[in-house]
């Protein structure tokens, strides 16, 4: 990862994740994030339009700070049952997301006790 997208990355809280539909039509949200090891991870319940879309072909991008914000053509992947990632999830969430962990958390840690995917 370029060290000018790095330091973006380190300056905000949200990106803005693009994937797009079998028909080429994008849909831009924003999301959550941690970087570890140089790569970037998210949380997302396993039925919704983005984690489809990424399943289907993978194909993301990453504005970074806001939609317009300095963008990162990606590779999405699915990653499940990783004791560490989602550690480091839990753990991140909760330093970056104080408050708003405080009613998103209980959430995703019941998911993750359910050996459900996130």
């Amino acid at each position: 990862m370029p060290s000018d997208t790095f330091d973006a990355l380190s300056r905000t809280k949200t990106v803005y994740l693009t994937t797009w539909s079998a028909s080429g039509k994008p849909g831009t949200v924003p999301i959550w994030f941690f970087e570890h090891r140089g790569l970037i991870y998210f949380c997302s319940q396993r039925d919704t339009l983005k984690v489809r879309r990424i399943r289907r072909s993978g194909r993301a991008t990453l504005n970074i700070g806001r939609r317009t914000g300095p963008q990162l053509p990606c590779t999405a992947r699915i990653v499940t049952g990783d004791p560490e990632v989602r550690q480091l999830l839990l753990q991140t969430y909760r330093r970056r997301y104080r408050f708003r962990w405080l009613f998103l958390g209980p959430r995703i840690q019941r998911a993750f006790n359910r050996d459900e995917e996130v």
